[in-house]
C-alpha cells in the first residue's frame, strides 16, 4: 500500500501513452523492480531466469467495472506488461519533472507505513521564529482552511506507525501557538490534488525551494517525503498539476 502521485508534465512520453496506461505501466515496472531487488538481498546468487519465472508478487488490476483487486504475477510477466514503455525510457533523464531521477521519474509514491521519523523530519522543517512572516501565514492559512488534522488522524491506526500525531509549538502561554505532523501531512499528501498554483503558495509556506539542493535523509520514508517536496516545487515552476491517489 502506498500513496501514489505523478506531477502531470506535457512530454514526449505522455504524447504516445495514454496518462492511465503510463502510470499502471510505471507500476509494473517498479514492483518488477522492486521484487528483483528484495529476492537478490536474501538469495544473491539466484539466477535471473528463476526469478522471472518462479518468483511471484501481488500486483494491482483494475477490472472493467472500475475496481481494483490484488492479482498474482510472476517477475517474468510483471516484466512483460510493463514492456511497451521500455522504448521510452531515454526521453526521461533531462526530463525537469523527473524528481525521483530514474526512467518515468515524473511517477511516485509514498509507502504506508507513514514512519514516526518522516513526522520528525517534517516538523523540524518549520521555522523556529514564531514570528517568521512564512510560519504566521501557514498558521492562518491552516486556521481560515479549517485543517486541522483530524482526516489524517482517523486513517493512523492503517497506514502511520505513531498512533497519535507529533506537536511543535512555539512561545509560552497564552500566546502559545502549535503545529501537528497531522496537519502538515493532510495539506502536503492527503488534501487532493495539487495545482500550480497551491503548489507556489506550498513551496513558500513551508520554504521548500531549498530542498531540491538538501542531501539525501538516512530514511528511506523520508526521502520519499523529500521527492514529494521536490514535486511540489517543481509543480509551481513547470505549471503541471500533481494528481494523487491516497
Amino acid at each position: 500500500m502506498a500513496l501514489d502521485y505523478v506531477l502531470q508534465f506535457p512530454c514526449e512520453v505522455r504524447k504516445n501513452v495514454p496518462e492511465a496506461k503510463l502510470v499502471a505501466l510505471v507500476g509494473y515496472m517498479s514492483l518488477a523492480e522492486f521484487a528483483v531487488a528484495e529476492i537478490r538481498k536474501s538469495n544473491p546468487a539466484v539466477p535471473m531466469e528463476t526469478i522471472l519465472g518462479k518468483y511471484q508478487v501481488r500486483a494491482s488490476q483494475t477490472r472493467p467495472d472500475g475496481t481494483t483487486e490484488q492479482v498474482p504475477m510472476t517477475v517474468g510477466q510483471l516484466v512483460a506488461l510493463a514492456q511497451p514503455i521500455g522504448q521510452y525510457r531515454g526521453h526521461c533523464p533531462p526530463c525537469r519533472a523527473n524528481i525521483v531521477d530514474r526512467p518515468f521519474g515524473c511517477i511516485a509514491k509514498i509507502n504506508y507505513p507513514i514512519r514516526r521519523e518522516s513526522e520528525e523530519w517534517l516538523l523540524s522543517r518549520l521555522p523556529g521564529d514564531m514570528k517568521d512572516p512564512n510560519l504566521s501565514l501557514l498558521f492562518r492559512f491552516l486556521s481560515d482552511l479549517e485543517i486541522d488534522g483530524r482526516p489524517v488522524d482517523r486513517m493512523r491506526p492503517k497506514i502511520f506507525e505513531l498512533s497519535e500525531p507529533l506537536v511543535r509549538r512555539w512561545g509560552a502561554s497564552p500566546d502559545q501557538k502549535q503545529l501537528t505532523s497531522s496537519q502538515i501531512i493532510q495539506m502536503l499528501a492527503f488534501g487532493g490534488n495539487i495545482g500550480p498554483q497551491q503548489a507556489a503558495l506550498y513551496t513558500k509556506l513551508f520554504g521548500l525551494a531549498s530542498v531540491l539542493s538538501d542531501p539525501h535523509p538516512p530514511s528511506a520514508n523520508i526521502e520519499q517525503f523529500k521527492t514529494l517536496m521536490c514535486g511540489i516545487v517543481m509543480s509551481g515552476r513547470l505549471n503541471a498539476e500533481i494528481s494523487i491517489d491516497a
